[in-house]
């Protein structure tokens, strides 16, 4: 072999240096794709919707959160002939609308206000979808986990219109990324059997109205979201705040200063017009008696 070979072999720490650059890209890249489906390894429908039409026979992982703000009380809606017609594209009447809108109604008041009492409820989300793992499937976000954790300890072996309330954590966060886009904004053309969320639609009225109750009922939700809002607000601003005290302190400081400075310099010398002009003034009000017009 020609030339040094120490020079032709790297070193280690470069090599490390190589392994390290590598590894980051991989990470990088695995966390791009996690939850898309370009991950071969985790269920994106899990992830995003929190249920899987393939359910436990999937052949992609589906992590269950072992905490969460949000629950899924799985088929909990029943649902009426009419709401089940009009998810399904049949032909409908206004009155047909008008009775599956107010039995929808009536549940989403009766249930928000009973979770209401586990802690404060974010949102709640009934699903309009007829798919086996999605029918009636309903959603409530709190605002704190441990209040989502109260409510999975009560919730479990009770009752909804005779059937037994199935509650689960969920990895839903933002119903937003779970929806389906095309049935909010258009229309879908999977219909009913569409693999994302199909939200049922709650006039603004009732959900203010539930909210308001909520909050008549329990007051101590305002104090708890201010005080947390507060905490939070000094955390994030503590370094900030320090920064400005500082700042002001060696600003005041710096005025004081500036201030004795001034009291103890010597008075500025006058010109020699300024001292002919205060004499002629002195002359004047000699001579005026020194009144004041």
């Amino acid at each position: 072999l020609k030339g040094d070979p120490e020079a032709q072999v790297p070193t280690r720490p470069a090599q490390w240096a190589g392994g390290q650059r590598a590894a980051a890209a991989m990470a990088e890249q695995l966390a791009r794709i996690f939850g898309t489906e370009e991950d071969r390894v985790n269920c994106p429908f899990y992830f995003k919707i929190g249920a899987c039409r393939n359910g436990d026979q999937c052949n992609r992982l589906h992590n269950r959160p072992t905490m969460s703000q949000t629950l899924l009380l799985s088929h909990m809606y029943p649902n009426t002939p009419e709401s089940l017609a009009l998810a399904n594209d049949e032909p409908w009447d206004d009155d047909m609308y008008d009775r599956a809108q107010q039995h929808l109604e009536a549940f989403y008041v009766e249930v928000f206000l009973e979770l209401a009492n586990y802690g404060e409820i974010e949102d709640l989300v009934v699903v309009d979808n007829l798919c086996d793992h999605m029918i009636g499937n309903v959603y409530v976000k709190y605002y704190h986990e441990e209040d989502a954790e109260r409510a999975l300890m009560k919730l479990t072996g009770r009752f909804y219109s005779g059937k037994l309330i199935q509650a689960e954590y969920t990895t839903v966060s933002d119903f937003r990324e779970a929806r389906c886009r095309a049935f909010h904004e258009t229309r879908c053309n999977r219909g009913a059997y569409c693999n994302f969320m199909h939200i049922k639609h709650i006039p603004r009225a009732i959900k203010r109205r539930v909210v308001r109750e909520m909050y008549d009922d329990h007051p101590e939700y305002l104090g708890q979201t201010s005080s947390r809002r507060r905490d939070k607000d000094r955390k994030e601003k503590g370094d900030k705040g320090d920064k400005d005290r500082r700042s002001r302190s060696r600003r005041r400081d710096k005025e004081k200063k500036g201030d004795r400075d001034r009291e103890e310099a010597p008075p500025a010398r006058q010109t020699s017009e300024e001292r002919r002009a205060m004499i002629a003034s002195w002359n004047t009000d000699r001579e005026g008696g020194g009144a004041i017009s």
